[in-house]
């Protein structure tokens, strides 16, 4: 595999063009999903290049050094404005298209399948994931350093080596490029092949050490939202088996794309006869089978690419993330896009008089994928049209239901938020937000007992939830429960010492039931951790004033008028600080 640098610019012009146009309308899109959690960060803000890379992303059992530093560059350059963020997404998957066109001419040497295959490459329609969401960019960033390796990999071993392991720091799932490499290049056995490339395990024990350093202090991860977690292991792995006819029928007929296929969106596999297994067990022969039919070497490493693509994410070792999602198919387009640029290529010889047709087939299926994910980016618009989207084709999806509710919570929107919360609960009775976020909806609307046994519902699911905790105290305390809320507040400061509600609170409930010393120790906790607690330099005054105690209820209070002085008590406290 030779990287050659005589590319047409006809050529790279009709792929750059093709991907800009199908991607244009991103740009007025907004942030959407978890891309708030990325641009809240301090250490993406602030560029904190040792956090970065010295520590996991928000305590989860992931690193993605690069990522995060490409979006705190985007955040250095646009701020808060979305249109950049996807206008570097845009550029990036432009920038794929003429790298896979550059690994098409290499693989098949012949400028029209490359076109081809870039052409395919840039419009499928299941590439909108990854290009219309801000947080798949590891996706982006992991394909152009793949990409790039593959080319370098034969005349510039040493830059391969370090493309390999930025990609690897960009997300995980690059990991499996040395076994395309391999594959691509090899007619040797596997141990010639890892003596004469040494560099790429280098790379790779530098990227596992570099995470585990990271890694080694962050706390267990939340408990998985992939819906095979609560499958048991043959109930698991047949249903990860019918997932792949699912991927295949995505490349090939994208129409139901969804930005989530948890739960109720894949049924479990109960029998062995599951036309969706069935199909999968099919499929997997099929391409172990259809190299030695055609007689291939592209084919075979096609396939074992697509293979070694899917298997980080194939659910079968471990579970992925989620048991599916488009994204997972990102890198695996590589070898999609090239088996489709071979597919005409052998086509066109095999039957050479039908060379306008081939073209018409072609552009035809360019087309049609470019106008379905020219429309399919407007879903990526808003959290509500993304999640409204999923239930549209899944309309028992519980995770899009949570979501969508959530979206509406923060819109002020609690009608419409309590019901889709109440339909992802009904669906699937173990989803935590949904039952914590329905009793912070019953208790602001003073249906205190069913918002205590929401929040008691998810405490059954995770015991140590600290907002749970505190929001079923604040639920009694506002039931005039205090004795019930004092318990609550107590773990969570058990929890959470330096929850600074919970102290507040915790003091508010003990002088209701005549506990005026522990309610000064509480105020007092408060205020040697936020000095500028002037809710508990208040309380402590009154307290203080209660007891005679004038001396401490004058310090209290000078401290309050210092840092307020336009306070609702501030003429009565001046009253009585003048006749101490």
């Amino acid at each position: 595999m030779r990287f050659s640098i005589r590319l047409p610019i006809s050529h790279l012009s009709y792929i750059a063009a093709l991907a800009l146009a199908c991607y244009a309308n991103t740009l007025g899109n907004g942030f959407v999903f978890d891309d708030s959690a990325y641009l809240a960060s301090d250490a993406v803000r602030a560029l904190a290049l040792g956090e970065l890379f010295g520590a996991s992303w928000m305590g989860l059992a992931l690193y993605r050094p690069l990522t995060l530093l490409s979006l705190g560059l985007d955040f250095q350059l646009f701020g808060e404005a979305p249109w950049g963020y996807h206008l570097t997404n845009v550029l990036l998957h432009s920038v794929n298209s003429l790298l896979l066109y550059a690994l098409a001419r290499a693989l098949l040497g012949e400028g029209r399948a490359a076109l081809w295959a870039a052409l395919l490459y840039a419009s499928h329609p299941l590439q909108t994931e990854v290009v219309a969401w801000v947080s798949a960019r590891g996706d982006l960033l992991a394909s152009l350093l793949s990409l790039s390796a593959l080319l370098a990999h034969r005349q510039r071993r040493v830059l391969a080596y370090l493309l390999y392991a930025g990609a690897c720091l960009s997300k995980e799932t690059a990991m499996v490029l040395p076994v395309a490499l391999f594959l691509a290049d090899s007619r040797a056995g596997v141990a010639a092949w890892s003596k004469r490339h040494w560099g790429y395990g280098v790379a790779l024990l530098g990227v596992v050490g570099l995470r585990w350093l990271a890694l080694a202090e962050a706390p267990a991860g939340p408990v998985s939202t992939n819906f095979l977690a609560d499958l048991g292991p043959w109930q698991r792995l047949g249903t990860a088996v019918a997932i792949l006819p699912r991927y295949l029928l995505l490349v090939a007929a994208p129409l139901h794309l969804s930005a989530d296929y948890s739960h109720a969106s894949i049924p479990p596999v109960t029998s062995p006869w599951d036309l969706w297994f069935v199909a999968g067990l099919a499929m997997g022969a099929a391409l172990i089978a259809l190299p030695w039919v055609a007689r291939s070497r592209f084919l075979a490493f096609a396939s074992a690419f697509f293979g070694a693509c899917l298997l980080p994410v194939a659910n079968l070792f471990f579970l992925a993330p989620s048991g599916m999602a488009e994204r997972y198919l990102h890198l695996a387009m590589i070898p999609l896009a090239l088996t489709w640029g071979w597919a005409g290529q052998y086509w066109l010889r095999k039957s050479p008089g039908q060379r306008r047709l081939i073209w018409a087939v072609v552009l035809g299926v360019v087309v049609l994928g470019g106008a379905r994910t020219i429309v399919r980016n407007r879903d990526w618009h808003s959290d509500a049209r993304l999640f409204a989207a999923v239930l549209a084709h899944y309309p028992d999806n519980a995770r899009a239901h949570d979501n969508l509710a959530f979206t509406y919570y923060q819109q002020g929107q609690y009608a419409r938020a309590f019901h889709h919360y109440q339909r992802a609960v009904a669906i699937q009775p173990t989803r935590l937000r949904a039952h914590f976020n329905l009793g912070i909806l019953h208790s602001a609307a003073r249906r205190y007992e069913e918002a205590i046994a929401s929040f008691k519902t998810a405490l059954a699911l995770h015991p140590t939830h600290v907002e749970a905790h505190f929001n079923l105290g604040l639920t009694y305390q506002k039931a005039g429960r205090y004795e019930e809320a004092i318990e609550h507040y107590g773990t969570v400061l058990r929890l959470a010492p330096h929850h600074l509600k919970a102290h507040y609170n915790l003091g508010r409930a003990y002088e209701r039931v005549g506990r005026p010393e522990d309610a000064i120790r509480q105020y007092t906790a408060l205020v040697a951790l936020d000095a500028k607690a002037t809710k508990a330099h208040y309380r402590l005054g009154e307290l203080y004033r209660g007891q005679q105690r004038v001396a401490e209820m004058a310090a209290a209070w000078t401290t309050l008028l210092r840092l307020d002085p336009a306070h609702r008590e501030a003429e009565r406290i001046r009253q009585a600080l003048d006749q101490k």
